[in-house]
């Protein structure tokens, strides 16, 4: 293992004067700078407000266009909804219009039946107008003396 020598190093006394004087004229005087205009002040301040101002700009402008973007998601969730909810009427009135169905929910529900071959009458309706309001009271009062005769026979 080498051991690395160890340099001397021999500063130079120079005497007290010598040594002050050294120092003054190793400092050198300060230069004088002129104090900045007013105007050289403000340019900065001006383009920072002006870089500020823009990237306010483009943060509201992203700003709005996110918030449309989360509108127009809701409405299109919406939309969505509405449709399923349309096609879920349409197979729901498809079923009520089938006759059979009907006929199903009548009979178990309500407990209707179908009715006897008695229990059926045929009705004729008149072809004129004018025929059927002269038969119509007459009817009535057909009807009216019937009623009338089976109504005291009773």
């Amino acid at each position: 293992m080498l051991v690395a020598k160890k340099e001397e190093r021999y500063e130079r006394q120079l005497p007290q004067v010598q040594r002050q004087q050294a120092l003054r004229e190793v400092k050198p005087k300060a230069d004088i700078k002129p104090k900045p205009k007013p105007v050289s002040r403000i340019k900065p301040i001006i383009l920072v407000a002006i870089g500020f101002a823009m990237a306010f700009l483009v943060v509201s402008r992203h700003a709005i266009i996110s918030e449309n973007h989360n509108t127009i998601m809701k409405l299109e969730k919406t939309l969505e909804e509405s449709l399923i909810r349309n096609e879920q009427l349409k197979v729901e009135l498809a079923a009520c219009e089938d006759l059979e169905y009907i006929a199903e929910v009548a009979k178990n529900e309500l407990g209707m039946n179908y009715p006897h071959q008695a229990q059926i009458q045929y009705v004729e309706l008149p072809d004129d107008t004018a025929d059927s309001q002269v038969a119509g009271t007459t009817q009535e009062q057909d009807n009216g003396i019937w009623d009338l005769i089976s109504s005291l026979i009773d």
